[in-house]
Parts: structure tokens; C-alpha cells; sequence
């Protein structure tokens, strides 16, 4: 049945012009955006501004297979550098198979201005449609957060706001997705986020998600739920020294189970910082 409906998964990417749609994957790797105790190297992706907290050098790499379907794979890889008074994120992905497949490549920056935190990014998006051939748009996304308070962390994140159109087919663009968050880290161990989200032509969604560390420096889960597909997810990671280690896996109720795997390396702290 799964294979029957994977047809019908590519309709809105063609008919619509939504490319690189916002990733499924920050539903997981992105929980600790909207933090300065719980980022790493994805959360820039979804909230740029959290560029500006970084305090020492973080890489990644996850990956999933939606739905158990090996055509619907996503793969995604970031780096995020500490420069002074910000920081710089690179980011990669790739979604679907060689017949019909979308990539992405991104460069962010974040800057700490006190209690609000600034940041921008440029995507290169790409996509393959055999038959169809190749075709690339421009893309850009805004991002700000405001500390509120020590533990509460608000913020907006703005993809495409005007629209970023393919070379060889003007009338298509890249879908449009407006975000407000927030994040409260209620302990050392603790931390709630939540997050309202409206992409173009979509109704609104709202995610929500926490993460506790079980064993400090050691053992986290971390579990939530999106309401667009009514889709629970939960996640365990193991840190040993600079490197972490998660499996996660997301359910949505029609088409089954999305498992991932989340690889996180980390540098030296940042002096000063």
C-alpha cells in the first residue's frame, strides 16, 4: 500500500513548486533551537539565529527512510563554527531516489546582539525529475531570536519570503513557511519546546517536544508530536566524550514508521564564552 502511494507523494512537489519543502528531519535534530544549553549543529536549521550562541565548533549527519520506503531516504549533514560574536553553519541534504530526487546546499550566519540574536541563510536548491531533467532555484531564510527570560527563549524563522523561482521554469517557486518558537529550559535537565508553523498552501501546524537527559553528560531522550499528520516521535542518544549517538523513530498513523539515525561530533569549548 505504501508503494502505491509513493506516486502521489511527488504530485504536490511538481504541481505546486515546492522543492526542499521544510525538512522532516528538524523535527527531531532541531528540538534545541530555541535554547543556548541544548544546541548543536542542526539546530541552525531551524532557527538561524541560534548561530549566535554557539559556543564551540559541532558536526552531524543524519539520516532516515520514511515509511520504511528506501525511495523516500533523506539525508542531511551540517557543520556549525563559532566565529566571534556568532556563528557559521554549512548544511546539506538530500531526499528521494535517482529517478526523482531534491538536494539542498546552505550556508548561515548568526549574530549575538545581547538578549536578540540574529541570522540569514542562502540555499541552493536543487531537483531531478528523470524524464524532466535538472533544475535549480535560489532560496533565503530570515531568522531572529529574543531571550526573554534565563530559561525562555522566543524566536521567528522566515523561509522564502518572497519566493525563490526555478531557472528553466519561472512559474514554479519555492514554497513560502512562516514560524514562530519557543523554547524553556526548565532545569539543567529539562527542556520544553514548542513551535507554530504555516508553509504556503498548507494549513498550519504546530510542533511540540521535549528533551530530558537521563544521566548527565551521557544518556537523553528526547519525544514530541507534529499535529499536521498527527505523527509522535521519540528518540534515545548515548554521548561518550565529544561524539552522540541517537536512534529515533517518528509514526504517522496511515503509512507506519520513519526511523533515523543521528551522529553528532563536538570540539573544544570556546574560551570567553
Amino acid at each position: 500500500m505504501k508503494r502505491l502511494l509513493l506516486p502521489f507523494y511527488f504530485i504536490p512537489c511538481l504541481a505546486l513548486g515546492q522543492s526542499v519543502r521544510y525538512s522532516p528531519g528538524t523535527l527531531y535534530t532541531g528540538l534545541g533551537a530555541y535554547s543556548q544549553q541544548f544546541t548543536q549543529s542542526f539546530s541552525f536549521l531551524a532557527n538561524q539565529a541560534a548561530l549566535g550562541h554557539l559556543t564551540r565548533l559541532s558536526a552531524g549527519v543524519y539520516a532516515e527512510q520514511k515509511y520504511g520506503l528506501k525511495e523516500l531516504s533523506m539525508y542531511m549533514a551540517t557543520l556549525a563554527i563559532p566565529v566571534d560574536g556568532g556563528g557559521v553553519g554549512i548544511g546539506m541534504q538530500y531526499a528521494g531516489f535517482p529517478d526523482f530526487n531534491e538536494s539542498q546546499l546552505a550556508l548561515a550566519y548568526g549574530k549575538d546582539l545581547g538578549r536578540v540574536s540574529l541570522g540569514v541563510q542562502g540555499n541552493y536548491n536543487m531537483m531531478h525529475v528523470a524524464g524532466y531533467g535538472n533544475d535549480a532555484a535560489i532560496g533565503f531564510e530570515i531568522a531572529s531570536q529574543w531571550q526573554v527570560s534565563t530559561n525562555l527563549v522566543t524566536g521567528i524563522h522566515i523561509v522564502n519570503p518572497v519566493g525563490g523561482h526555478f531557472r528553466h521554469h519561472s512559474a514554479e517557486k519555492l514554497a513560502s513557511v512562516y514560524q514562530f518558537g519557543a523554547g524553556y529550559e526548565v532545569s539543567k535537565q529539562l527542556f520544553l519546546s514548542a513551535e507554530i508553523s504555516k508553509e504556503e498552501d498548507r494549513p498550519v501546524n504546530v510542533q511540540a517536544g521535549l528533551q530530558y537527559i537521563v544521566v548527565p553528560d551521557r544518556l537523553f531522550v528526547r519525544t514530541g508530536i507534529t499535529t499536521a499528520t498527527s505523527s509522535p516521535y521519540a528518540g534515545i542518544g548515548w554521548q561518550w566524550k565529544n561524539c552522540r549517538a541517537d536512534v529515533c523513530v517518528r509514526y504517522h498513523p496511515q503509512l507506519g514508521l520513519t526511523p533515523g539515525l543521528l551522529l553528532l561530533f563536538y570540539g573544544k569549548q570556546k574560551e570567553g564564552r
